[in-house]
């Protein structure tokens, strides 16, 4: 009963079922490697397919709204070269036909990059065999295989067809222009059907798992997936080349006029050319040689007879993929020798990746996509980058943009060979794999493919710009770039494939996966704009020259550091008894600090980025709201990095939660608060009688409380708002240089070593002032009293085991004890000796003999 009110439903609501089955199959002949994650996909979700079915036609019949600008803009074109009177009708005709070969050759090339999968799928017939099982006739089944690969494409093929004539109708007013629009438009739709439906045929046995085992079929997928990339990337390309070369094809032929002889015989192609032509001469009317116009028309009476001897030839490719008989052939059993040949495990697994990644076209595009998008992208803006390459900054903007792109494909690469090892992993499961030789293979290929693409990248662009500075400083860009790649691949084995006592590179932990992503791609973000701040300052104020040099360095010894860490993540074989995973920072105080100082640094410098993102906002702001936002991004990252990344990511100073963490870097150790808040003020009042028995002793001292109460202002400084943006250096350098650093320190060193340690760490970070822009004097002075004041700092924090009074005195120094430094001096000498002995020793020591009374032991 059900089968006779099925069977009464139109053909094209029957194909609903092979349409969506064909879908998923196209879906999943695509997917490749992530074809497990496609199917949970389907089960989880049954209206999946449904939906973006509708959503693929909605999209793709959007796109082709926008094809018939092109020959939009040459109809008026057309019109002020007719009205101007400078140009030949033959020239006329001949530059709109080229406009007009350009938008149908367009068609073609969009049918075939939104249907090539879904029709490849279709043409491999497995969506029929069921229907084949029920009792319809071999008509009724041809006629819902046309309706099922029409449901396929119903909307843009509509779209294709209509879209073309309403819009010459619209800017015409002419019905001979909309009719013979809609005759051209119909014979190169079925023209562009027609390849489609032949090509995919092709593309069904090239992607059928059983046709593609030799190396002649890998190699002839391989060429054949290039194709469909090239032609997904340059359809873009040609489109805006197109609209852009109208003008130009115009002013070209203004003196000299093609050849009528060579008119004619385009004219008569009947691929293309003769349906441009024809379209061109009812663009004005048939006013052009009768010669040109019987050519014309025999060509688009030829190009009509192909397109209908190519369409039934997709007819019966149709036909053999909608009805499939059995055969039966006689196989004669051969004697068939193999020879083993043993090669390393890394080879092996470079094997697999490639030949993984060549079998579909999601994961050939993790090939495809990182090696000619940046050539791609050089190519679309070549002219810009002409232009700009005039100067210095040009050409640093030029490396911006290329270390951009060039940060992206890292995550391209991370996303697409390391999903591929979830390939036949029921199979790999029972293997002796070594988790160092996989990796190591997955590396060696990502880093080879990015490699190639910069270098290609870097030779094209200097052809392009005539300069061989561009080409220097990408290639030394090469190590930077790596070292991006390493970065994203360990912060990826680092969040989803630890274990207990190895790292492996499938995932592992997947819960919380987009947060994890996230907290990847900021982190590279970040180190990202750490690089360009860096090579921007070397190349202003150090030239080009130097500027290489250091960043060239400065890429090996990233790449070096991401090394290291590697061979750590993964050890060889006969460490792998004796590794545990996690604890190389805790273990390692000394590389522990430095990661720490650095990471300190990256979060300093990112607040420019930042702000850089909000400067439509800043522009409109008074000085002191720029104060509070600057304060506001400040607080927002450095809370990000002392309470989250460090005590979290790194499990630092030790492995424990937030509470603890907290507990253990003193942050919660308040009490006694008469005490803490005795030896902040007391430190203060230390710190102010040795500045001004010092500054009067060697200069001249001027009191001047009011600095602390002015307005906020541009040329008086920040006033009263000093009370707020101190708090960023009173908390944030305790917490770091107190609470974490000096706990690291005490588990491998002294008390006293610590405290020395602690304090000179404290008093070299004070030299990244010098890329604010500070002078070197005060900031060596600085360097000298900052290690001075660590110096007390450490002794309070480990006597009273607390950061508040070590916060309360930083605080108090760096805002009221302003007051205390409006101070002149004749000579450097005395600068020096008040900056040494009265801000720096004499404090030191006065503070420390406070503790000292003050705390009980």
């Amino acid at each position: 009963m059900i089968l006779e009110e099925k069977k009464q439903k139109s053909f094209y609501a029957l194909a609903k079922y092979p349409t969506y089955e064909n879908l998923m199959e196209g879906q999943i002949a695509s997917a490749g490697a992530h074809q497990a994650k496609l199917i949970e996909k389907f089960k989880k979700n049954k209206n999946y397919i449904k939906h973006q079915f509708l959503a693929l036609k909605c999209v793709f019949g959007f796109l082709f709204v926008f094809l018939p600008i092109l020959p939009l803009v040459t109809y008026f074109q057309i019109q002020d070269s007719v009205d101007s009177g400078i140009y030949s009708m033959n020239s006329i005709v001949f530059v709109s036909s080229l406009v007009f070969m350009i938008f149908s050759g367009m068609i073609t090339l969009y049918m075939l990059m939104f249907g090539l999968i879904s029709t490849s799928s279709f043409m491999s017939g497995n969506a029929f065999k069921w229907l084949q099982t029920l009792p319809f006739s071999k008509k009724s089944l041809k006629k819902i295989g046309f309706m099922t690969i029409f449901r396929t494409l119903d909307i843009p093929l509509i779209i294709l067809i209509a879209g073309f004539p309403i819009i010459m109708l619209i800017v015409s007013q002419d019905i001979i222009i909309f009719l013979i629009s809609v005759v051209i438009s119909i014979v190169n739709v079925m023209f562009s059907f027609s390849i489609l439906v032949l090509i995919g045929e092709k593309m069904s046995h090239l992607f059928s798992e059983s046709k593609a085992q030799s190396k002649r079929a890998n190699l002839v997928r391989l060429i054949t997936m290039l194709g469909y990339f090239i032609i997904m990337f340059g359809t873009s390309f040609i489109f805006s080349l197109g609209i852009n070369a109208v003008d130009g094809l115009f002013n070209i032929f203004t003196t000299t006029e093609p050849s009528f002889l060579l008119i004619i015989i385009i004219s008569l192609i009947p691929f293309l050319s003769a349906p441009a032509f024809l379209m061109s001469l009812t663009n004005i009317q048939f006013q052009a040689d009768p010669i040109l116009i019987l050519t014309t028309l025999t060509g688009f009476a030829l190009s009509i007879v192909v397109t209908w001897l190519l369409f039934k030839t997709a007819q019966n490719a149709l036909r053999s993929a909608i009805s499939s008989e059995i055969k039966i052939e006689k196989v004669k059993k051969r004697d068939v020798q193999f020879d083993l040949k043993a090669v390393s495990p890394i080879k092996a697994y470079l094997r697999k990746d490639i030949v993984s990644s060549t079998r579909d076209i999601q994961s050939f595009m993790f090939i495809f996509f990182p090696i000619f998008y940046p050539l791609i992208m050089v190519f679309t803006m070549q002219v810009a980058f002409v232009e700009l390459v005039t100067s210095t900054q040009a050409i640093l903007i030029i490396w911006s943009i290329i270390l951009i792109v060039y940060m992206v494909i890292p995550i391209m690469l991370i996303i697409g060979f390391l999903n591929i090892e979830e390939s036949g992993s029921s199979t790999l499961a029972s293997l002796p794999i070594i988790p160092r030789d996989q990796a190591k293979a997955k590396i060696i290929l990502m880093l080879s493919i990015q490699g190639i693409s910069l270098i290609l990248t870097s030779i094209v662009l200097t052809f392009l710009l005539n300069s061989f500075i561009v080409i220097g400083l990408l290639l030394i860009t090469l190590p930077i770039a790596w070292t991006l790649l390493f970065f994203m691949f360990v912060l990826k084995i680092k969040f989803f494939g630890r274990m207990k006592y190895k790292y492996i590179i499938e995932e592992l932990h997947k819960e919380n996966k987009t947060l994890k992503w996230i907290l990847m791609i900021l982190s590279e973000f970040g180190l990202y704009f750490v690089i360009l701040i860096t090579g921007s300052i070397l190349i202003y104020f150090f030239g080009i020259t130097i500027s290489l040099i250091v960043l060239g360095i400065i890429g090996l010894l990233g790449l070096t550091l991401m090394i290291f860490i590697f061979t750590r993540m993964f050890p060889k074989v006969e460490k792998i008894s004796e590794y545990k995973t996690g604890g190389f920072l805790r273990e390692h105080v000394n590389i522990g600090t430095v990661s720490l100082m650095i990471l300190y640094f990256v979060f300093m410098f990112l607040v420019a980025p930042v702000e850089l993102l909000l400067l439509p906002l800043l522009v409109n702001l008074s000085f002191l709201g720029i104060l509070i936002i600057d304060f506001i991004v400040n607080l927002g990252l450095l809370s990000l990095l002392w309470f989250v990344v460090v005590p979290l990511g790194l499990k630092l100073p030790k492995k424990e939660s937030f509470k603890n963490y907290t507990q253990t870097i003193g942050l919660s150790s308040i009490k006694p608060i008469w005490r803490n808040l005795l030896l902040g003020v007391g430190s203060l009042v230390v710190f102010g009688l040795s500045s001004v028995f010092f500054a009067i002793l060697l200069g001249t001292y001027v009191f001047d409380p009011g600095l602390l109460v002015r307005q906020p202002s541009i040329y008086t400084g920040l006033g009263w708002f000093i009370f707020f943006f101190m708090l960023r250096p009173g908390i944030w350098e305790e917490v770091a240089f107190r609470g974490v650093i000096l706990n690291l320190q005490l588990k491998k060193y002294s008390q006293n070593i610590s405290i020395i340690l602690n304090g000179l760490l404290f008093g070299l970070f004070h030299l990244l002032n010098l890329l604010s822009g500070q002078g070197y004097y005060i900031t060596y002075m600085q360097v000298i009293f900052a290690s001075c004041l660590g110096f007390a700092f450490s002794y309070m924090y480990i006597k009273t085991k607390s950061l508040l009074p070590c916060m309360i005195t930083h605080y108090l120094i760096d805002s009221v004890g302003q007051i205390f430094l409006t101070v002149g001096f004749t000579n450097y000498i005395n600068a020096s000796l008040f900056l040494i002995f009265g801000i720096g020793v004499v404090p030191m020591i006065l503070t420390m003999i406070l503790v000292k009374l003050v705390v009980k032991e």
